[in-house]
């Protein structure tokens, strides 16, 4: 026979307490409260199984049940009683003054502060939860006036506090309660997710990063799958805080990155994902930017024509040059981009360069062809010899570049020049006796400076021409040149280290370092202006540190990157090894004493081991113990090995020192 209750215990004076009996024999039931000593009856026997309390004072009362069987001759047959304590209305309490709560509502995740205030010393607090139209308690009684929880769910929550003097024989003596309400987060979703390297390429660094509609405040947690062609599935990332996920691929192909994000105080396996599908080349595609001669058609018989392609893109280009005319040539697959044709009879002559990469199995990937023409003129030919720039590659908008001809033959050469932006022609100078050109960049793009020479009594438009290539950015990129640090054949902990990243353009980029400690990231710096990283090993392992650079006014993740890692150790190899004996004649049935010393380890131990009679014996296991003492008991040649390495290493041992004695 059990009993039922409609609330939990305590309640407060007052309340309609409803008793209800479960039970399986067809009994009557008579219910009883007690309290110090008295009883009072609120239902006498009767079939049903129900009766109502309602409490005038308060107190530690007893709920008791008696069950009789019909026709039974005993005062009962069944019995069954409840604790229940009955404490003052709210109004009437005394000890809790109030209850602070931070605000009336919550999100799920965050954190909950209570705090009671009381007057009173010496006083014990109880927190409980309403879950189902229950009190469950959170933390039972305890001299802990606060509490802090989790917020979970969403909806409305109630809080009982109750509280009773230590030397209270009441189980409460005081109690409040506190409603909020806990509203559900907002649902984190994948709102993007881009590659951030140009050229997906075999052995190169891919950089992938995730976008989220909550911002990086947000605990969000972010795992990355990588899938091959053959379904092959490998995890780059579990689920971390990191958004951007970088590797290499070392096998062409189209492959998957999947990504999973989900809340970190969510209880779903994932609360979104994302899939890319991504295409790794061998190499870039290449293309002949231009081929072009050093003179100009038509030459004379016995002319050395230079040719000359500039291409780019595949990992290592070779190029054929063939000569199609009167009089064909073939230079078969060089890694040259020059040839130079030695004209020996007159006549029209077709000259092509097929490009390809040096793993490519075909004949070619990318032709270009020129026109050319061989007559019996004796003319002098015009040769550009070289066009000289004092800037070179990448040059800042609004910064001066000086372009300069040096350029042979003819009788009174001039130079035209004229410049490009992306294909565009912006400015041109027509032939003067100037080799030389002043330009400014005054915005981004691909500038070409393409010049000409001419003969001052030539025909022709022109006899010569070359160009000159620079490209204008609105910064220059900080590129790592060097990353210094300490060399040494070991690092051990405690030892200072510093790091410092050589870049370009140094007053105007920032710096990120991320440390790692065997492939665990423990600290991202973040981008800094400072060049130099300073900090002291405290555990040992692969310390990797993955520093990255841009300039301030760059929009990309990064314009530069390197790495460097190196091991720190927890002490220096165990090394120099003796053993010494502090006897120099031994006997026998007289002690010996054999003592170590060596160099280097930490919390160096020793094995010692003997040969008596051919057999190795160990004589003492690995321990702190320097010294080993032995008595021999027969005459003959004794030898002895001792085993030394630091108490940490796993290894057998780290040196070891041998020694011959007779007895």
């Amino acid at each position: 026979m059990n009993i039922l209750l409609n609330k939990r215990s305590p309640q407060s004076v007052g309340s309609n307490i409803k008793v209800d009996i479960d039970c399986d024999d067809i009994i009557d039931y008579k219910v009883l409260i007690g309290n110090l000593g008295l009883w009072s009856t609120i239902k006498e026997f009767n079939e049903s199984g129900q009766g109502l309390w309602v409490p005038e004072e308060p107190g530690e009362y007893m709920i008791m049940v008696q069950g009789k069987k019909r026709n039974s001759k005993k005062p009962f047959d069944l019995l069954a009683k409840e604790e229940f304590e009955i404490f003052a209305k709210e109004e009437e309490c005394k000890l809790i003054k109030d209850i602070i709560v931070e605000k009336k509502e919550f999100i799920e995740g965050e954190k909950i502060n209570i705090k009671v205030i009381t007057d009173e010393k010496e006083v014990l607090f109880r927190f409980s939860k309403k879950i189902n139209d229950e009190w469950e308690v959170v933390r039972d009684y305890s001299g802990e006036d606060t509490i802090s929880y989790s917020a979970h769910g969403n909806g409305e929550e109630e809080v009982l506090v109750e509280c009773k003097k230590i030397d209270s024989a009441k189980n409460v003596d005081d109690f409040k309660t506190l409603k909020f309400n806990i509203k559900e987060k907002n649902k984190g979703e994948i709102t993007d997710f881009k590659c951030l390297t140009e050229s997906l390429l075999v052995n190169e660094e891919l950089v992938f990063k995730v976008f989220a509609n909550l911002d990086e405040t947000r605990p969000l947690l972010f795992k990355f799958i990588k899938i091959d062609e053959d379904g092959r599935s490998t995890v780059v990332q579990d689920f971390s805080s990191r958004r951007v996920v970088s590797f290499s691929e070392t096998t062409e192909g189209r492959y998957k990155l999947l990504c999973y994000m989900r809340d970190i105080f969510s209880n779903k396996e994932f609360d979104d994902r994302a899939l890319m599908v991504y295409d790794v080349s061998l190499y870039e595609p290449i293309k002949i930017r231009s081929f072009s001669a050093d003179l100009k058609s038509p030459q004379v018989s016995g002319s050395k024509i230079n040719f000359k392609v500039n291409a780019e893109g595949g990992r290592e280009l070779v190029y054929r040059y063939i000569v199609d005319g009167p009089i064909s040539d073939d230079s078969c697959y060089t890694r040259n981009s020059e040839f130079t044709w030695e004209t020996s009879k007159e006549g029209e002559y077709r000259i092509t360069v097929y490009a390809k990469d040096a793993s490519f199995n075909g004949d070619f990937e990318v032709k270009k062809t020129i026109l050319f023409d061989i007559d019996k003129k004796a003319a002098k030919p015009v040769r550009i010899v070289d066009v000289i720039g004092d800037q070179k590659g990448e040059v800042l908008i609004g910064k001066p570049v000086n372009v300069k001809i040096i350029a042979e033959g003819g009788t009174y050469l001039s130079y035209s020049f004229t410049i490009l932006n992306n294909g565009v022609e912006l400015e041109r100078i027509d032939f003067n006796e100037a080799n030389w050109i002043n330009f400014t960049p005054k915005e981004k793009g691909d500038y070409e400076v393409r010049v000409e020479v001419k003969d001052k009594y030539s025909k022709e438009s022109y006899d010569a021409s070359m160009s000159y290539f620079v490209k204008a950015r609105d910064y220059l990129p900080a590129k790592i040149e060097h990353i210094l640090f300490p060399h040494k054949s070991i690092y051990l902990i405690g030892d200072p280290i510093e790091i410092e990243a050589i870049v370009k353009q140094t007053k105007n980029v920032l710096i990120n370092y991320i440390t790692k400690i065997n492939g665990h990231v423990v600290e991202e710096t973040g981008y800094i202006t400072n060049k130099k990283l300073k900090f002291v090993p405290k555990v040992s392992g692969k310390y990797t540190f993955e520093v990255f650079s841009k300039h301030i006014r760059c929009q990309e993740e990064f314009d530069s990157r390197k790495e460097l890692s190196f091991y720190v150790h927890e002490a220096t190899p165990v090394t120099d090894t003796k053993i010494s004996i502090d006897k120099k004649v031994i006997e026998i049935g007289k002690e010996v004493t054999f003592k170590v010393s060596s160099n280097g380890g930490k919390d160096v131990c020793y094995e010692f081991y003997i040969m008596e009679k051919g057999n190795w014996i160990k004589a003492q296991s690995y321990s702190k113990k320097k010294y080993y003492t032995f008595m021999p008991f027969s005459k003959g040649y004794y030898r002895m090995i001792v085993l030394s390495k630091s108490y940490y290493k796993r290894v057998n041992y780290e040196d070891y020192s041998e020694i011959e004695f007779e007895v």
